[in-house]
Formats: C-alpha cells, sequence, structure tokens
C-alpha cells in the first residue's frame, strides 16, 4: 500500500485543535485524498482544510453522522481508507503501527485507541484505570473491544463494500460499521497501538445520551444485563468518580449519562 483516502466528517469543528489533527494526519498517513463531509460550517472549517494538500470537499449541510459517513465512504477510491475524527490527534508513527495488521486477509478494520484529554471524559478513565489497577490505554482498549469507534480507524473498502448505513443513526454508526464488517466475516481489532489523543468530545447533551440508548437497543449493544448493571452500579461508580477526582461535574455527568441512556432503551422504537 502507498496511499489511502482519509474521510473527516466536518461541522464547525476549527476548535479545539483542527489544524493540530490536520498536521498530525498528513505527517503520520500517506494521504491520497482528505474527503471532507461538511455539516455546513461558518466558523472557519473549510478554509482551513482547503489550506491542505488533495482535499476534496463533500457537502451533507442537512444530514448527521450516518449520511455523513455514507458520503464519505462513497467517496473513496483507495484499497484502504481511514476515518478520522476531527478533534483527534494521531500519535506519531500511527501508519506505522497500523501497518503491520494489515497484510491478513481476515482484517477488515483497525481502531487505534482513543486517549482521552477533555474533561470530564478524562476524569472518568482515570477513576477506572484505578479501579481495575490498569492505565489509561487498557480502559480505552477495553472501550474499543466492546463497540464500534472510528475516532482513527482504518478500512479494507473491500469488506466495506454494499453498506447502507440507515440515515436514521445519528449516533451509533460507527458500530454499525463494525457490525457490518464482522458480518462479512472480517475481523475488527481494537488496539493501544496505533492510538490517538482526543481532544475534546461532543457527545454532552442528554438528547444524544438518549438517542444513544434507543439506538444501542436497536443494534443490540446494549442489552436487559447491561441496563440493570447501570441501575445497580452507576451510583457507585459516579461516586468513585467524584471521590477520586473531586470533580462534581464529571460524577454528574456519568450519572445522567446513564439516566438517559437508560430512558432511550426503553423507549426504543416509540414514537
Amino acid at each position: 500500500m502507498t496511499q489511502l483516502d482519509a474521510i473527516m466528517l466536518t461541522k464547525n469543528s476549527f476548535k479545539p485543535c483542527l489544524e493540530e489533527c490536520l498536521d498530525s494526519l498528513y505527517r503520520n498517513v500517506p494521504v491520497s485524498r482528505l474527503i471532507v463531509v461538511d455539516g455546513g460550517s461558518t466558523d472557519g472549517t473549510l478554509e482551513l482544510v482547503k489550506s491542505y494538500p488533495k482535499v476534496e470537499i463533500v457537502s451533507d449541510a442537512e444530514g448527521n453522522r450516518a449520511t455523513s459517513r455514507q458520503k464519505g465512504i462513497e467517496e473513496v477510491r483507495t484499497d484502504w481508507f481511514m476515518f478520522i475524527d476531527s478533534d483527534v490527534v494521531l500519535c506519531e508513527r500511527w501508519f506505522e503501527w497500523a501497518r503491520k495488521y494489515l497484510d491478513a486477509p481476515s482484517v477488515g478494520a483497525v481502531w487505534g485507541a482513543a486517549l482521552q484529554r477533555a474533561t470530564p471524559y478524562q476524569v472518568r478513565y482515570s477513576t477506572m484505570a484505578k479501579v481495575y489497577g490498569k492505565n489509561e490505554e487498557w480502559v480505552a482498549v477495553k472501550a474499543g473491544r466492546r463497540r464500534g469507534l472510528t475516532h482513527d480507524t482504518i478500512i479494507r473498502r473491500e469488506a466495506i463494500e454494499g453498506i447502507k448505513i440507515p440515515s436514521n443513526l445519528h449516533v451509533l454508526e460507527d458500530h454499525y460499521i463494525r457490525s457490518y464488517i464482522e458480518s462479512r466475516g472480517y475481523r475488527w481489532i481494537s488496539t493501544g497501538r496505533p492510538f490517538c489523543y482526543h481532544i475534546a468530545h461532543e457527545r454532552e447533551r442528554p438528547k444524544d445520551w438518549y438517542m444513544f440508548g434507543q439506538a444501542s437497543k436497536t443494534l443490540g449493544l446494549v442489552r436487559l444485563r447491561n441496563i440493570i448493571a447501570y441501575m445497580v452500579l452507576g451510583p457507585y461508580k459516579s461516586l468513585l468518580i467524584y471521590l477520586n477526582s473531586r470533580d462534581l461535574d464529571a460524577a454528574r455527568t456519568q450519572y445522567l449519562t446513564y439516566i438517559y441512556i437508560m430512558k432511550g432503551w426503553f423507549n426504543a422504537g416509540k414514537p
């Protein structure tokens, strides 16, 4: 492999780290084209991405994450391509780390661990690392092995041929992609090498957590046993976060996340 297409979804993504993200991509990945699927940015995002080489802009102003990912996939020409979120920074030698997995014909995708740098997520990850007696990388990989994530993911185009991501998946469209790849007999690898730094996190609104709950039930990601665990362990986990960090906002966010996910899960399929 000499080069690969990269897909980035944007919508007013200029802050907090878009330039650093783009620099890390071009420095560490042999980019054939950067396909930017934009949801209607007005903050300088497009002006910045256009200053980089080999950029193609695809408009999806009326869409969501599902439709934008679908449009990006349809523009891919290379045998392998990657998704990169606009709020991550790739580690040095990112592609070198990923490349060792790509010769195996069974591999359909490789996701690199996302090390959290955004409060309250960093606080929550560090607390869980202490609880398990592990490090942050272990916690990140554990999360990525349970569900499909696309912070920094390289994908075999052949493994995703024919995909039609449901347009109502405003969230968990990434997990749908993983499920599709695995349903075709390919492996999805979640690993600590390569990795990226996740500088920000957009999913802070109760509406998003609620939709996550609905979609997670539809896709079979969250089952009744998980909901019971949220009910039993949610308050305990939130308390641990507070005792570890004295960060009331992080603890509160953890608790509310579970509450709205459960609400969405129980209301999945209802109008």
